[in-house]
C-alpha cells in the first residue's frame, strides 16, 4: 500500500492528495468566501483565551463586520456578499453559539439561506463550549452546510452531536510548538477519524498584536523573516501529518500564515475590484486599484479639463473631474510630454495605489508615488 502524499497547493497550504480540503477552505483560498464576524463575545475559555487574535477594537464588543465593513443591518451583508460575487460565507467571532449569540447567529444563516439560495455554502467556527444535540438540531434546521469546532480535550465528546445532521463536520486548531501540544492534537485527530468527522484544519500558530505579550511571556518566537508566524509552528506541523497521515482517512489541510493573512484577502480584493472599478482605474496583482491623480487650483485644474478634452481628444467618460483634482487612467500620464504639460498648468502628479473600497471610512491609500518617481521604480523613464 502506498504511503499517502502531501502536497503544496498554490496558496502554500498543505493537504494529502486525492483527499481534498474542506469545502470552507477551498472558497477562502479562492476568494469567494465572506467572512461574517458576529462579534466579539464568548467565554474565553482557558484552552484558547491566551493566544486570541481579536484585536481590542473587537473583543468583547458586540459590533459585527462583513469582511473589513462594520455593519447594522442584514441587507448590508447581501451587499457585501454581491461586491465580493461570494459563493459563501463563515461565521466566526466571539463564539457564535455561546448562549447570548445563539439566537441571532440562526436567524442570519436562515436570512442568508432564504436570499442567497440553497448552494451557497455557510461554515462556522465554535469552541463548543455549550454545544448541545438541541443546538445541532437547530443549525441542521437552519441549514448550516460545515460546523468547525476548537473544544478542550475535556469536550471533544460534544462533536459527535453535529454528526448525522446533514452538515460537513470538522475541526480547526492551531499548532502551538510544544511537544505536549502536538501530542493532544494527534490524539485529537485520531479521536476525529474513530467518531468519522469529516475533517481537520491546522493553522500556522500566529503571533499578532492582541496575544503579543501572552506569547512572549510563554517564550515563544517569531520566525525569522515573517511579521506573524510562530518558529518552528510550520516544521511541528508538517512532521504531525507525516506521522499521522497513514494511520488515519480523515482529511487533513494546513493553512499557513501566508495562506490566511495574504492570499486569502488578495482573492477577495481582486473579486472585489472587478465589481467596483471606475473607467480609469486598473488592478493590480493584489487587487488593489491604480490610478493617476492630478491636482492644483480650481482655475488651473478647469484649464487642463478643456485641455484633455479639446486637445488630447481623451474621453470624457474614462476619466473624472472635480473642482481641484482629475483622475485618470496611468497610461496617458507616462507619455513624457505630459510631464511637460503638468509644470506648465502647475499641477502636480500622482500614482494612487489604494484598497478595492469606496467611502472614507474603509478605503485606504497603501502608495502615492509621484508620477516621476513611478516611472523611475518601474524603469520607464524612456517610455
Amino acid at each position: 500500500m502506498r504511503e499517502p502524499v502531501i502536497v503544496e497547493s498554490k496558496a502554500h497550504t498543505f493537504y494529502i492528495k486525492k483527499r481534498g480540503i474542506p469545502k470552507g477552505c477551498e472558497q477562502c483560498l479562492r476568494g469567494t468566501k465572506a467572512v461574517l464576524f458576529l462579534n466579539g463575545i464568548c467565554q474565553n475559555p482557558k484552552h484558547c483565551w491566551w493566544y486570541c487574535p481579536i484585536s481590542e477594537k473587537r473583543k468583547g464588543k458586540k459590533d459585527t463586520y462583513i469582511n473589513e465593513i462594520q455593519i447594522s443591518s442584514k441587507d448590508q451583508i447581501l451587499h457585501e456578499l454581491k461586491a465580493i460575487n461570494a459563493k459563501g460565507m463563515s461565521i466566526t467571532g466571539g463564539d457564535p453559539l455561546y448562549e447570548p449569540n445563539l439566537k441571532i447567529t440562526l436567524e442570519y444563516i436562515k436570512f442568508i439561506k432564504e436570499n442567497k439560495g440553497k448552494k451557497f455554502h455557510i461554515h462556522l467556527y465554535t469552541n463548543g463550549l455549550n454545544f448541545s444535540e438541541e443546538i445541532a438540531v437547530k443549525l441542521a434546521r437552519a441549514k448550516l452546510d460545515e460546523i468547525r469546532f476548537n473544544p478542550s480535550r475535556e469536550n471533544w465528546k460534544v462533536i459527535k452531536f453535529a454528526l448525522n445532521k446533514s452538515m460537513t463536520v470538522g475541526a480547526e486548531v492551531p499548532v502551538i510548538p510544544e511537544v505536549e501540544y502536538v501530542e493532544n492534537v494527534k490524539e485529537f485527530i485520531f479521536y476525529l477519524n474513530k467518531i468519522n468527522a469529516d475533517f481537520i484544519n491546522l493553522n500556522e500558530f500566529e503571533y499578532c498584536l492582541p496575544n503579543s505579550q501572552n506569547l512572549k511571556d510563554r517564550n515563544f518566537k517569531l520566525e525569522a523573516g515573517t511579521i506573524a508566524s510562530v518558529k518552528n509552528s510550520r516544521e511541528y506541523a508538517i512532521k504531525l501529518i507525516h506521522d499521522i497521515v497513514p494511520k488515519v482517512s480523515i482529511k487533513i489541510h494546513f493553512c499557513t500564515i501566508i495562506a490566511k493573512d495574504y492570499w486569502q484577502l488578495r482573492e477577495r480584493y481582486l473579486r472585489r475590484a472587478k465589481t467596483i472599478k471606475l473607467p480609469y482605474e486598473e488592478i493590480t496583482r493584489d487587487g488593489l486599484l491604480l490610478y493617476a491623480l492630478l491636482e492644483g487650483k480650481k482655475r488651473d485644474i478647469k484649464e487642463f479639463y478643456n485641455l484633455l478634452l479639446n486637445e488630447l481628444k481623451i474621453p470624457q467618460n474614462i476619466f473624472s473631474h472635480e473642482a481641484t483634482n482629475i483622475k485618470l487612467p496611468i497610461k496617458f500620464v507616462l507619455e513624457e510630454f505630459f510631464m511637460d504639460l503638468l509644470i506648465q498648468h502647475n499641477l502636480k502628479g500622482n500614482i494612487i495605489e489604494m484598497t478595492p473600497f469606496r467611502g472614507d471610512k474603509y478605503h485606504q491609500i497603501t502608495e502615492k508615488t509621484p508620477i516621476k518617481v513611478f516611472k523611475e521604480e518601474m524603469g520607464l523613464n524612456d517610455y
